[in-house]
Parts: C-alpha cells; sequence; structure tokens
C-alpha cells in the first residue's frame, strides 16, 4: 500500500450550507444563555444577543480558512494565546485609576 493511500481525502465543506450550521449554534448559544442565565440574558439585550450570535458564527465561519492538523493546532495555540492577553489586558484598564478630566477640572 503506497503512503498516499493513507492519508485522508480533505474534501472543502459547502460555504453556504457552514455558514447556515455556523449562525444555527450562534443562536443557540443565545437561547442556551436565556434558559440557563436569565439575569445575565436579561442584561445582554438585544444588541448584545446579536453581538453574540453573530460572534459565535463569524468564529465557526474563520476557521474554515484552515483545514490541515497543522494549521488548526497553530490557529488554536495562537487564539489561546490572544485570549489570554485580552483577558489581561482587561484585567489592567479594569483595575486602573481612571481619572475623569471634567471631574479634575
Amino acid at each position: 500500500m503506497s503512503e498516499d493511500a493513507k492519508l485522508p481525502t480533505v474534501t472543502t465543506p459547502d460555504r453556504e450550507l457552514v455558514k447556515g450550521i455556523a449562525m444555527d449554534i450562534g443562536k443557540e448559544a443565545v437561547s442556551h444563555l436565556r434558559i440557563m442565565y436569565p439575569a445575565a440574558f436579561a442584561a445582554l439585550g438585544s444588541s448584545g444577543q446579536l453581538s453574540l450570535r453573530n460572534c459565535v458564527h463569524n468564529e465557526i465561519m474563520n476557521s474554515l480558512a484552515t483545514m490541515d492538523a497543522d494549521g488548526i493546532r497553530q490557529r488554536l495555540e495562537d487564539r489561546r494565546k490572544r485570549r489570554r492577553e485580552r483577558h489581561a489586558e482587561w484585567e489592567r484598564i479594569r483595575k486602573a485609576k481612571v481619572v475623569d478630566p471634567v471631574d479634575e477640572g
């Protein structure tokens, strides 16, 4: 058996079909939040609901850019690193003493 015969065939999924799946998953995430965390859902508002839905959708669609195993592993590692950096930056900003220039005047 040749080496080529052992490799799986990679097919590019139908982008429109994946787009529908991604939107459905985004809607399901909003629904889960509504049922499991009603106080958070109420605080989210309609624009927050759209933001969450679209964020999930966009992340799934962006994941289609990489289909090989090494590229996927690298993407996951890069995203993990960026998330940690964003969270650390958010904490730094949140804890910083903010001075309102209007109040200082």
